[in-house]
């Protein structure tokens, strides 16, 4: 049973309207594939990975067409140090529900380590095959972010923050935070489109609000490796410049950075909430939340490193990595960070901001960051 059958069968009563778990399968009919897979990810929680390998594996047997059951299989097998088998099995969820971007991450990481497995005898390669394996070695060594992320980005999606009603900070002589952030956000997916190695997209192409949680529901559906978020600060203390870059966290890392989530966060209050009935249970939600600080804890690395390539082609002064809880970061199912490129309200840095020039060496420092300093 995978996530959508189970969905389909809590809509058909299956859970009562109190929201209590009403099934008794497990007197009437046994315990089926779901209980298992309910049992395994509590072990998962538990660290116990050999006891959940075990009952995991009876979950795939009676439901092998769970993606759940496989993707938390190989979480098991992970545990375990078991990298040839959880590969395995987080391809078999992948192939039964192609959105499963935490399974294809894992996937990614695991497979760029060295898997144990039986050695096969292998013939010499022809003329051709080598030189598309030179071709895939620079493909890869372009995509690879060193030190950065520890799987490769191959989508990355760019969000101009802002838009329309929302001008975001605006400085000294009137310019507008969106306005910025549009443009630069244009010259990074432009560059990127030019290298030819990751695919780009962008969230809005112009002078309009999205909603903050739709920013990431954009980038859920382009199934991004990468999501970046570019802004420009502001500050009540004038003197203040530089860029810097965030990722998301519960609790902010500095009081300032919480003042710079709080300004961001602000036009939420403008997103429509989607309203629950009282007996709904949001099973997609409940399996995200474990997945989501995983996500965190790679933007964090990412982020670091990222800085250090960004800050070599800036035209600003370096403010370093912080995190916070920023809004448009939450639900993002993928390492995402957050670029705050200068401050508008610094009458000098408004004055560079201005100009063409600045934003395009902006844009070539963002995607130096990317693309292993191939901007």
């Amino acid at each position: 049973m995978n996530r959508r059958h189970f969905l389909k069968w809590v809509a058909n009563g299956i859970l009562g309207t109190s929201g209590v778990w009403l099934y008794t399968g497990r007197v009437a009919w046994g315990k089926s594939g779901f209980d298992y897979a309910l049992e395994g990810q509590n072990l998962i929680a538990a660290r116990r990975f050999a006891e959940a390998r075990d009952v995991l594996m009876e979950a795939v047997r009676l439901d092998p067409k769970s993606d759940w059951a496989h993707g938390l299989l190989g979480r098991a097998h992970y545990g375990l140090d078991q990298r040839a088998e959880a590969v395995a099995s987080f391809r078999e969820a992948v192939r039964l529900n192609p959105a499963d971007t935490y399974s294809r991450m894992m996937i990614e990481i695991i497979t760029q380590k060295p898997i144990a497995k039986q050695e096969k005898p292998q013939r010499p390669l022809t003329p051709l095959e080598k030189k598309a394996k030179a071709e895939q070695e620079v493909m890869v060594g372009k995509l690879n972010t060193e030190g950065g992320l520890t799987y490769q980005v191959k989508r990355v999606v760019i969000d101009p923050g802002h838009g329309g009603f929302d001008s975001g900070a605006v400085g000294p002589t009137g310019l507008k935070e969106k306005d910025v952030a549009l443009d630069i956000a244009q010259r990074v997916n432009q560059r990127i489109s030019a290298i030819g190695v990751i695919k780009s997209f962008l969230t809005r192409t112009g002078d309009y609000y999205i909603p903050l949680s739709d920013r990431t529901v954009i980038a859920n559906q382009y199934q991004a490796d990468l999501f970046v978020s570019i802004h420009i600060n502001a500050n009540e203390n004038r003197k203040a410049h530089g860029c810097e870059t965030y990722y998301c966290s519960e609790t902010a890392s500095s009081k300032e950075a919480a003042q710079v989530a709080a300004f961001e966060n602000a036009v939420a209050k403008y997103d429509e909430p989607f309203r629950k009935r009282p007996d709904y249970i949001d099973i997609e939600q409940i399996l995200f939340n474990f997945e989501r600080r995983l996500y965190w804890e790679e933007s964090g690395r990412f982020a670091e490193t990222f800085q250090g390539r960004f800050q070599q082609a800036l035209p600003f002064k370096s403010r370093g990595v912080h995190s916070a809880n920023f809004f448009v970061l939450r639900r993002a199912k993928m390492p995402s960070i957050l670029l705050e490129t200068g401050f508008i309200s610094n009458y000098d840095e408004e004055v560079e901001l201005k100009k063409a020039s600045t934003r395009d060496n902006i844009a070539a420092a963002v995607v130096k960051g990317l693309s292993h300093g191939r901007a």
